[in-house]
């Protein structure tokens, strides 16, 4: 045919046969991981989700060496840019629909290479330990609004001083302390207090995993300072009086 003759025409269709490979090529999904202690019914084909927007998928779910779940997704191309070292998988909807929904807190962070393994929420609570843990001190209005506003929030300072921001901590620990002994008074309290070191455990052993052994160290030692405080909190039950023998 006429229309293949010549050097040309075929270097034109080798063009877009190129042109068509690399169109294909920069949309294949990009690829990533995280770990999470507790899965709770999320799947294949569960939703990745960014500001609502659904952006990409779970792909796998495997179990890891220590007991945690390694929960393997794909996001659409086009998001690549977005995921930075910091971000966040938070599981979202557990039990019922579940979902991932991806939080970058940094924009400035690194972004992450393709393949890498992010942070794994498995909750609202391990989520707001990791943003505490890997942004500015921020626990007072955190834990506070985390124990049922037990105790309102210090005024922060403001950051960007040394000095100022070790006041914030020491303000955070008198925060955590008075926390950790109002709820522990009860059952209910005791119950939370649980889940809570369930969860700050998780994280810590993320941190560690992803090489920041500072962060997971100062996380346990406040952790540590709530037990300590829990374990100094008067028992409220009342105990029956003995009833003296005729």
């Amino acid at each position: 045919m006429a229309f293949f003759r010549g050097a040309a025409p075929v270097r034109a269709i080798r063009s877009i046969v190129l042109a068509a490979a690399l169109v294909g090529c920069a949309a294949d999904p990009v690829r990533y991981g995280a770990a999470f202690n507790q899965a709770d019914g999320l799947g294949p084909g569960d939703a990745v989700t960014r500001s609502g927007a659904t952006i990409g998928s779970v792909t796998a779910i495997s179990p890891t060496p220590g007991g945690d779940s390694l929960v393997s997704v794909q996001l659409d191309h086009e998001y690549a840019s977005t995921v930075r070292n910091d971000s966040i998988l938070i599981l979202q909807g557990a039990g019922a629909t579940p979902s991932l929904e991806l939080m970058s807190p940094d924009p400035s962070s690194p972004k992450a290479a393709e393949g890498s393994e992010l942070y794994g929420a498995s909750n609202e609570s391990q989520a707001q330990l990791f943003l505490s843990s890997l942004g500015p001190p921020t626990f007072v209005s955190q834990y506070t609004r985390l124990f049922n506003k037990m105790q309102p929030p210090q005024p922060s300072p403001s950051p960007g001083s040394t000095v100022l921001q070790n006041q914030l901590m020491d303000i955070m620990r008198q925060t955590l302390a008075a926390a950790s002994a109002a709820t522990n008074a009860t059952p209910t309290g005791q119950a939370q207090m649980d889940e809570f070191r369930e969860d700050a455990d998780a994280v810590e052993r993320q941190l560690q995993s992803h090489g920041r052994p500072a962060d997971a160290a100062r996380l346990r030692d406040e952790v540590q300072q709530m037990n300590a405080a829990a374990g100094a909190a008067p028992n409220t039950l009342t105990v029956p009086r003995a009833v003296p023998t005729p």
